[in-house]
């Protein structure tokens, strides 16, 4: 039965390192180098199934390596088939880890939540005399008429002080950081939803600014801080498989059989993209529609099979682990 590795991250190192019993299954997580840069992983039985409240583990051992090294974090859950596997990532995407290693060096994520204090609202009538009187005359009536014209004022009021607000934290906070993200918001009480790429000499005086921050704004603003993270946002590589029926998708509509070279991927995709090229079929309405399928099929392919021997079998593509550029 095979062991396959268990992917963290990406360290710089020049030696191997063991990090101690701290891995997903309690195994041991230790290094694989290649010229500088080291693949964080541990041995995993072939057949293991990793579940999905090992995430809690994955995570804590990240926190662990972050404490002396500089990682860039993988996703939870990326397995490679074995060692020989890592080695060849590490060599295909050495001048990229390393790039995106010196941008993160020694820096943190902090990712900050700002929500409004439901004491706001208080605030807002105690400011304004006009919603003030709104707020008196809607509840005597029910006229609806004057229940949506305070609330329209009261968000206004609201969108006049989340702009003051945001002005000021992101002054004050964006010169304690290098990087930052806004994250996604799903509450309509979330104002700010971001991340903060920090220097680990900074990270106490960026806390203690929040600290400030909050009292402040005190009965306005909730302030959540969420850290040490590793710098998920700010590393633009991420390591996964290729998705099978995306490939089989592309290798169709390029017409290739499962075997084949770059050359032979880029003469059909010659040959396709001028038989169907919208300029010679002005009358039909499916044309443009058709070249850009061909055109990310052959995208797709081209990086599938630059770095690796081109099998699109379907358990060899499974099978395979692939460097890409995050997307969203």
């Amino acid at each position: 039965m095979g062991t396959g590795r268990y992917l963290y991250g990406i360290i710089e190192t020049e030696k191997r390192e063991s990090f101690g019993n701290i891995g997903v299954g309690n195994s041991e997580v230790y290094t694989l180098q290649h010229e500088g840069i080291g693949a964080v992983v541990s041995d995993i039985p072939a057949n293991y199934k990793v579940e999905v409240e090992e995430a809690v583990t994955h995570e804590k051992t990240l926190r662990k390596i972050m404490e002396t090294n500089t990682i860039i974090p993988m996703g939870f859950g990326v397995i490679a088939k074995n060692e020989a596997e890592i080695k060849n990532i590490l060599k295909q995407g050495r001048m990229k880890f390393k790039n995106t290693l010196e941008k993160i060096s020694n820096k943190l994520q902090i990712n900050v939540k700002i929500s409004w204090d439901k004491r706001i609202l208080a605030d807002i009538l105690g400011e304004y005399e006009e919603i003030r009187t709104l707020a008196t005359e809607a509840k005597k009536t029910a006229d609806q008429s004057l229940k949506i014209e305070l609330g329209r004022k009261v968000k206004s009021a609201l969108d006049e002080r989340k702009n003051e607000y945001l002005k000021n934290i992101h002054s004050v906070l964006g010169d304690l950081s290098s990087g930052f993200k806004e994250n996604k918001i799903t509450n309509q009480d979330t104002i700010m939803n971001a991340s903060f790429l920090v220097d680990k000499e900074q990270e106490q005086k960026f806390y203690d600014k929040t600290d400030e921050l909050e009292k402040e704004y005190d009965k306005k603003l909730m302030i959540l801080v969420v850290s040490p993270l590793p710098p998920y946002n700010f590393t633009e590589i991420e390591i996964k498989k290729m998705d099978s029926k995306t490939i089989d998708d592309a290798r169709k509509t390029l017409e290739l059989g499962q075997e084949v070279s770059m050359s032979e991927i880029n003469s059909a995709y010659d040959h396709l993209a001028r038989k169907h090229h919208p300029d010679l079929h002005p009358d039909d309405p499916f044309a443009e529609e058709k070249f850009k399928k061909i055109k990310n099929a052959h995208e797709v392919l081209t990086k599938y099979c630059e770095h690796y021997l081109c099998s699109l079998e379907k358990s060899k593509v499974e099978e395979t682990l692939l460097i890409q550029e995050k997307t969203g």
